[in-house]
């Protein structure tokens, strides 16, 4: 594979950017809204591709640089710089659960499509390279704020030391990548309610695995989700004669993704060993845990609905890098090296699974928005305010 190919471990299994996801999503949702099968599997699948289009930008290039100093480094410089798509993975899939608090008749039902779209605040625009904890390389004073993927900046140039002749000398080694411009990204979402109980409402979310082959490499991406929400004004005597609807809710989501890699020793630019087999088993692992509960007001005014809530959310997003891959390890040379090639030529082993980066959220929300009835559907918008900003708005079919 070609270093300047685009790299295989990423999160867009399909899309290109975000925006064209969010693009080929609203355009299937209008033009296509009769929900035959047909149009109901292609539904689906752009929403499979929106919600993988959170994505590592980097080269292949980038990715080989990165592993030439072994795997602590590039753990922490790679987890710096997607923590915004990871954490906002977590934010969009925590989001559109409900759109009122009021609860359906038992058997009642509604098809809901939405798209929540997490905007990456400043804060996580960039990162220190040095306050990372690096053991090799180290960015010079003054010149160490990276831009993460989710910015609008460059990358800075990282040294190591190496000694030459009895004396320390710093050499420049490569730059980080630069950022992507993207700081808002939608997650589409297709789910279903329906009242199978007294006051309450089962909420389902799943797309099954669906496999797909990108620049030759074989992808796969689903989800599932189930919550549930309890109109408790109904079931409390001393709040029944209340005007507005009140309950509780819970729910757990999950995506899981999987992509085959193939990396061997000619992506840092050197010839394979006689004899070198590369691993058939490189892959990319992706998962994403969240949980969501809370508490639900809402008020219905004629044909318009306004709804507040207050939630508690907890998010787990992994990445791996599993199999057998050729890195480096400069602990064979005891700093003795002068460059990058001596480092490549004299001290490279195998390493399995390489790669493991691990995010984990925790934090309150509060949002707020409405829904409008109309004869056939509804529409809905909201506005949550978590750790990221988030926007959502969709269109529900179902009769209560």
């Amino acid at each position: 594979m070609s270093v300047n190919e685009k790299v295989i471990i990423r999160f867009d299994f399909l899309s290109k950017s975000a925006e064209s996801a969010f693009n080929l999503t609203k355009f299937c949702i209008i033009e296509h809204y009769n929900l035959s099968l047909f149009n109901m599997k292609k539904i689906l699948l752009v929403a499979l591709v929106a919600l993988a289009s959170l994505k590592f930008t980097f080269a292949q290039s980038d990715v080989a640089d990165m592993l030439r100093f072994g795997t602590h480094d590039a753990n922490l410089l790679i987890e710096a710089y997607v923590e915004p798509y990871a954490k906002g993975l977590g934010v969009g899939m925590n989001n559109s659960w409900y759109y009122t608090a009021e609860t359906h008749k038992l058997w009642g039902f509604d098809l809901a499509f939405s798209v929540s779209a997490f905007k990456v605040p400043g804060s996580d625009k960039t990162f220190d390279v040095n306050e990372l904890g690096l053991k090799y390389l180290y960015a010079q004073e003054g010149n160490s704020i990276a831009s993460t993927a989710a910015g609008d900046g460059g990358g800075v140039t990282l040294y190591y030391d190496a000694d030459y002749q009895g004396q320390t000398v710093s050499i420049p080694y490569f730059s980080t990548p630069g950022g992507s411009d993207v700081d808002m990204v939608p997650v589409p979402i297709i789910q279903a309610s329906f009242g199978l109980l007294p006051n309450t409402d089962l909420i389902g979310r799943y797309i099954p695995k669906v496999k797909f082959d990108i620049d030759n490499e074989k992808a796969d991406i689903g989800l599932w989700g189930i919550g549930l929400k309890h109109n408790i004004r109904k079931s409390l005597p001393f709040i029944k004669h209340l005007p507005i609807d009140i309950s509780v809710f819970g729910a757990y989501s999950q995506i899981n993704g999987e992509s085959t890699i193939h990396f061997d020793y000619e992506d840092y630019g050197f010839a394979n060993p006689p004899g070198y087999s590369p691993d058939e088993n490189q892959k990319g692992d992706l998962t994403s845990k969240n949980f969501k509960y809370g508490l639900i007001v809402s008020k219905k005014i004629a044909v318009i609905t306004f709804f507040a809530s207050v939630t508690g959310n907890t998010s787990k997003t992994s990445f791996d890098i599993l199999g057998r891959f050729p890195m480096p390890d400069p602990e064979q040379l005891d700093g003795n090296f002068t460059s990058v090639d001596a480092l490549l030529a004299n001290a490279m082993t195998d390493v399995d699974d390489p790669i493991s980066l691990n995010y984990k959220d925790t934090y309150i929300g509060v949002d707020a928005g409405f829904r409008l009835k109309l004869v056939f559907f509804s529409l809905f918008g909201s506005i949550a305010k978590t750790n990221y900003v988030t926007y959502n708005a969709g269109v529900s079919f179902g009769f209560r």
